[in-house]
């Protein structure tokens, strides 16, 4: 359990404020500052930069701030930990993830991993990947699972792959029977893609600029779902891993092709867990679930 003077510090970091940290620990602001000096007396080092906008941490703060979230999570393991042993008590499992791996593989893992453990719950939020790293990285979240074109920086990467881009298509589509296509000759059909921002367009844009391709881009949007129904209607071929669409392939309303181009095939995947943190049996037992299924498709 973390003491008071390293609490009311966190609270100061997570809110950027001495009076809004206060008012949500209940206690008055001139405590949270008597407890900030403390520390810095402690260590003789300045924790936070003192501006109009708010309280902007050193590095010195940077540092100690990590070790106070690993502190917290450590004895959040340990209660996680005696929960299990005692078989009482709720635990909760949080996961940040790409659209690509929150839409339907986690769900789908989730609703597996409960009929087992019953007693653990979960939160799942579907962010951009530098928003997975961050969330995890500071301790707000237990695991992320996202894409890149590099390595998550400042977090423990648990597993690393990289799974097979493939054209997504509805069955009657004229490519939909073929064992692997080219890029060249999905550019003879329309196609949609993901908004700018996502690692999938960028590559499949790259890929396009490298090799002299012109893909008829009929929609582009943001949200995976809304592609794949737009794809299922109306035939567009989209882009994705198989482990995307893994349920409409199995309710029989796409197909995944994979594509031969090789730089395609330059996007990892990352799950990842806080750097230096010893994860709590349930949550560990989550990530090697997510490990086992998708290391079946790499």
């Amino acid at each position: 359990m973390l003491n008071t003077a390293l609490k009311y510090f966190l609270e100061v970091v997570n809110t950027g404020s001495l009076t809004v940290a206060a008012q949500a620990l209940h206690v008055a602001p001139s405590a949270v500052s008597r407890m900030i000096r403390k520390l810095e007396d402690e260590y003789s080092t300045v924790l936070f930069d003192r501006h109009a906008r708010g309280m902007v941490l050193t590095e010195s703060g940077e540092l100690l701030a990590a070790y106070a979230r690993r502190a917290y999570l450590e004895a959040e393991r340990a209660r996680s930990d005696i929960r299990d042993l005692s078989q009482v008590g709720q635990r909760m499992v949080k996961i940040s993830a790409n659209q690509a791996f929150g839409r339907d593989l986690l769900p789908r893992l989730i609703g597996e991993f409960r009929r087992i453990e019953p007693s653990v719950h979960f939160q799942l939020d579907i962010l951009q990947s530098a928003e997975v790293n961050r969330r995890v990285r500071e301790g707000k979240d237990d695991i992320g699972v996202s894409y890149g074109l590099s390595a998550p920086e400042g977090v423990h990467v648990q597993y690393v792959g990289i799974l097979p881009v493939c054209a997504i298509m509805p069955p009657e589509h004229p490519l939909a029977a073929r064992a692997t296509v080219s890029m060249q000759e999905v550019a003879a059909h329309p196609v949609a893609l993901m908004g700018h921002g996502s690692t999938i367009r960028f590559i499949v844009e790259l890929c396009c600029m490298h090799e002299g391709i012109d893909l008829n881009v009929i929609m582009t949007s943001n949200n995976m779902g809304a592609l794949q129904n737009f794809s299922r209607t109306y035939g567009p071929i989209i882009f994705g891993s198989r482990l995307t669409v893994q349920a409409a392939i199995q309710r029989g309303e796409l197909v995944a092709v994979p594509i031969t181009n090789a730089d395609l095939h330059q996007r990892h995947f990352h799950i990842q867990t806080m750097l230096g943190r010893e994860l709590p049996a349930s949550i560990t037992r989550f990530v090697q679930a997510i490990i086992k299924e998708v290391a079946a498709e790499t």
